[in-house]
């Protein structure tokens, strides 16, 4: 992420720790929120292609691959909404809900973001979000840990049961170097939807510390080769392999 100079607006506890809402000093519309200590997103409201993390960019790069439209999707996690405030900037149309168990944290994201048209943010089960849905074209599924019910064969199941379309599935988790929730989450998912394409810092696959890992299952067809080439070319580079 490039340098930046952020203003803290409002701390409050959340259910996750500390969380902190700063303002880009440099873009007034810009918004980091951190949660003790750890930046978990940031926003531009003027420009929802913006986004500096590497993992949300990754993820972005996969929706573009998908066939050309508006998506209906499904967020369970990240409530402050820097993936579907992208879906929306590019596919104009596109109807969103964000679900997010930590209603402290959607509370403050509501108080200085607000979402755009066609995208929907509450605090709520996500597992009951889930098997509520039907025709989504699109469920992300983003953790920094992994609750056992979200890993589960059932939930699996829901997802399967809610997709239609392009039947696109993207759960990211944050892991340790031995990868094991990696490592079990591949067999849950291809156990229902086939080996996931498996999107992963360098730095964790080197061992030197925890990193983002992004599985995807998709009935579409990605163009692997080229989200390989631009994973390993960001500022924080990443491999896209078909499994381990």
């Amino acid at each position: 992420m490039v340098t930046m100079r952020f203003e803290t607006v409002e701390r409050r506890r959340v259910r996750s720790g500390m969380a902190d809402v700063e303002q880009d000093r440099d873009r007034r519309e810009a918004w980091l929120i951190s949660v003790d200590g750890t930046p978990r997103s940031y926003v531009d409201l003027l420009d929802p292609a913006d986004l500096p993390f590497g993992v949300t960019r990754r993820i972005a790069d996969v929706v573009d691959a998908l066939p050309p439209g508006p998506l209906n999707a499904l967020h369970i996690g990240g409530a402050a909404g820097s993936l579907p405030r992208y879906v929306q900037h590019v596919r104009r149309g596109s109807d969103q809900l964000v679900v997010d168990a930590d209603d402290a944290m959607v509370d403050l994201v509501n108080a200085h973001l607000p979402v755009p048209t066609g995208i929907s943010v509450r605090a709520g089960n996500g597992v009951d979000a889930l098997r509520a849905a039907r025709d989504l074209d699109l469920v992300v599924l983003e953790a920094v840990v992994l609750p056992e019910e979200l890993a589960s064969e059932d939930f699996q199941r829901y997802v399967a049961e809610a997709l239609t379309g392009s039947r696109t599935y993207v759960v990211n988790v944050v892991d340790q170097p031995d990868l094991s929730a990696t490592t079990r989450l591949i067999d849950v998912v291809a156990a229902r939807f086939g080996v996931p394409l498996v999107i992963a810092d360098l730095g964790l696959l080197a061992g030197t510390g925890p990193g983002n890992v992004v599985l995807v299952s998709t009935e579409a067809v990605l163009p692997v080769a080229q989200l390989d080439a631009r994973a390993r070319e960001a500022r924080f580079p990443a491999a896209v392999s078909v499994g381990l």
